[in-house]
């Protein structure tokens, strides 16, 4: 009952997820909420953009996505896999990736450096970097 259940959640979870991002345009919306980080000091962090790049994936706009935020959606299909291993892991119980590279300490080091990486070359005032930041 309990795997029916994680299975049946970790399904709806991100339908309701999706469907929400679909219909909704950050844009068009009136209260959107916006980037704390970017609205105390004016630079853009990693995540700046995501839910906008999202929402223009989900409407086959991919180069308006990448737009947006270029690391969201060049690492989407990562996220995806990322979300079905922790759903087996920690709602599945399976123990098999454990030991898997995912798990490790050198992937937490890759994916820092990557986002701090992205966050200094998308806050570059200067062309091509002027590329990585969303559209004001």
């Amino acid at each position: 009952m309990r795997k029916l259940i994680v299975i049946f959640l970790s399904i709806i979870f991100p339908i309701i997820i999706i469907g929400l991002y679909y219909f909704y345009n950050e844009a068009d919306s009136g209260w959107s909420m916006q980037c704390t980080f970017h609205q105390v000091t004016g630079l853009q962090c990693p995540g700046c953009g995501g839910q906008r790049a999202l929402h223009y994936l989900l409407h086959g706009e991919f180069i308006t996505a990448l737009r947006y935020n270029a690391l969201f959606v060049v690492f989407t299909p990562f996220f995806i896999y990322l979300y079905i291993i922790l759903v087996e892991v920690y709602g599945l119980k399976k123990q098999l990736y454990l030991n898997s590279f995912l798990f490790s300490g050198k992937f937490g080091w890759i994916v820092l450096i990557m986002a701090v990486s992205f966050f200094i070359l998308r806050n570059i005032p200067y062309s091509p970097f002027l590329l990585l930041s969303p559209p004001l």
